[in-house]
């Protein structure tokens, strides 16, 4: 199955505090496709990729920002959302596919609802990625995001770049991306 092949028994809901520990591990698996990386990017990251806390788990569901793919009762991806009301934008803050469920259509289809979501509340969305990682930078990029030009970021992206950068991911391959609608 290719990427833009719908996968016809997934449901997408609203996260509830109870699935936060099948999302802990979803962002866990989800790392897993970094090892076809070659070894001199993943020579730049550290040792342990930094994940994110139950507590930034519990804020984003009591916000209403987390949207999950589930297969079979199960949770196999999401995606965190934090709306940025002075910019009139949504930043997309995690996005994560269970290893043993990617290439299959399961975040087209969720990226494709968050963007729906989006335009129906005409906000832009903004997220910080990889550059240099195909299943990233160029994935949003043919979905149209675009790549922000580092000297010309918001602060709040210049902030969130930083923040990745002092807990270990490597300054030269993060970038900040936008999809206007």
């Amino acid at each position: 199955m290719n990427q833009c092949e719908k996968v016809n028994n997934l449901k997408i809901r609203r996260a509830i505090l109870g699935d936060i520990s099948q999302m802990v591990h979803v962002e866990k698996e989800s790392g897993a496709v970094f090892s076809a990386m070659p070894v001199e990017f993943l020579s730049c990251l550290p040792e342990n990729l930094p994940l994110h806390s139950k507590e930034f788990y519990e804020r984003a569901v009591r916000n209403n920002g987390v949207w999950l793919a589930e297969l079979d009762s199960k949770i196999v991806g999401f995606i965190c959302l934090e709306k940025i009301e002075d910019e009139s934008s949504i930043h997309i803050s995690e996005f994560a596919v269970d290893y043993n469920h990617q290439r299959k259509g399961i975040g087209n289809q969720l990226l494709s609802y968050v963007i729906n979501l989006a335009e129906n509340e005409n906000k832009d969305l903004t997220l910080t990625t990889f550059s240099n990682v195909p299943w990233n930078a160029n994935y949003y990029r043919k979905l149209g995001f675009i790549t922000l030009n580092v000297n010309k970021l918001n602060d709040r992206l210049k902030s969130l770049i930083e923040h990745e950068i002092e807990v270990g991911l490597p300054k030269q391959y993060r970038c900040a991306m936008k999809l206007t609608v």
